[in-house]
């Protein structure tokens, strides 16, 4: 298993770094790291959807039996990505856009759910959320050695392929059909989300009461620290430079996922910066005077595509959208260093620099 590291197996060393790890993605969480602490079991893998995942399982459990638990959750992660990786060799995802403008493919169940909760989230955010984005983010090719900004009029062609509204599902068949020859499908805004409520359900099922999933920046906390107290999530500074902490959340249970254009983005000849996030009204990357868009829920799938949906709508939409759903919970920091949260977050957000301004804080 490509670059699994199992804690219980290594020496005092390796059991340390993997506390600072995690209080890298985790802030304060880890602070009862240490001599008299429960060490965690640990695995990471830098071989998952192009990031680095580490999942810890705080609970007193023998070795073989956690050992266990956490290969199931690489299996299970390796099967999420192989289906819905748009450019993974045999992908499901893969062969819907192989055959748009032909015929509907069959997908698993899985896939098929996933897709259809993109297409909520897209109806609900008016397209700000799209997963027929892909033929833009291949034009761009942000994130890969051929990142070059697009002619307009190449923006233009391929923006003509970009509409949810258009995948046909059929849900008798469980087949997908895109009905233009080159639209395609990106669920990599939410297909993360979804591997990591799955490994939550595999801990869930193994009895696992207190861990914490870190699928390179979606955050899954189960059960609060054994000592009893929440976990600390820190949302990092969302400027390229900056290291360290915006702001803190307190947190037992539940989801934290982040979207910002601050961690995959390239530097045109010209000096402009572009990142990967992709406007769908606009055919470029986003710029609505967010820096970073933040989702507390219970649901790491949807919260994965609300970031990115709030994120593209800008503060004013991102706050309206919100507003109108249940248990859903948000941080906004705009590029002029001021947070904005929702008021389900008044007692569990602290903010960590003073060069930030929480704008609404109770």
């Amino acid at each position: 298993m490509g670059g699994m590291r199992m804690g219980q197996r290594r020496s005092k060393r390796t059991r340390r770094a993997a506390c600072v790890a995690l209080a890298v993605v985790l802030a304060a969480a880890t602070a009862g790291c240490g001599p008299a602490a429960r060490t965690p079991v640990s695995a990471t893998w830098d071989d998952l959807f192009g990031t680095v995942i580490t999942v810890s399982l705080h609970d007193a459990m023998d070795e073989g039996e956690a050992d266990a638990v956490l290969a199931a959750v690489r299996a299970r992660g390796e099967a999420v990505q192989n289906a819905m990786t748009a450019h993974t060799p045999g992908s499901e995802i893969g062969a819907v856009r192989a055959a748009s403008g032909r015929a509907p493919v069959p997908v698993s169940e899985d896939t098929y759910g996933l897709l259809t909760l993109a297409l909520e989230v897209a109806a609900l955010s008016g397209g700000a959320f799209d997963p027929t984005v892909e033929p833009l983010v291949a034009l761009w090719g942000i994130g890969t050695g051929a990142a070059a900004v697009p002619a307009e009029a190449d923006i233009a062609r391929v923006l003509k392929l970009v509409d949810y509204r258009r995948v046909v599902l059929d849900g008798t068949d469980r087949t997908v059909y895109l009905p233009e020859a080159g639209m395609g499908l990106d669920l990599g805004g939410i297909a993360k989300g979804y591997a990591a409520d799955e490994a939550n359900r595999l801990l869930d099922e193994a009895g696992v009461t207190h861990a914490i999933l870190d699928f390179g920046g979606n955050v899954l906390l189960r059960g609060g620290h054994p000592e009893g107290k929440p976990w600390r999530v820190g949302i990092r500074k969302p400027v390229p430079g900056e290291d360290g902490y915006a702001c803190v959340l307190s947190l037992r249970d539940g989801t934290v996922v982040t979207s910002g254009g601050y961690e995959r983005y390239f530097v045109a000849e010209d000096g402009a910066v572009y990142h990967h996030i992709m406007d769908p009204a606009t055919g470029r990357p986003a710029e609505t005077g967010l820096l970073s868009a933040t989702i507390i829920c219970d649901n790491s799938a949807r919260a994965d595509a609300l970031s990115t949906a709030c994120f593209v709508l800008g503060l004013d939409g991102a706050l309206a959208l919100l507003g109108a759903l249940d248990g859903v919970e948000g941080v906004l920091i705009a590029s002029d260093r001021t947070i904005h949260t929702t008021p389900g977050l008044a007692d569990v957000f602290t903010v960590a620099d003073e060069s930030y301004v929480w704008v609404n804080a109770p």
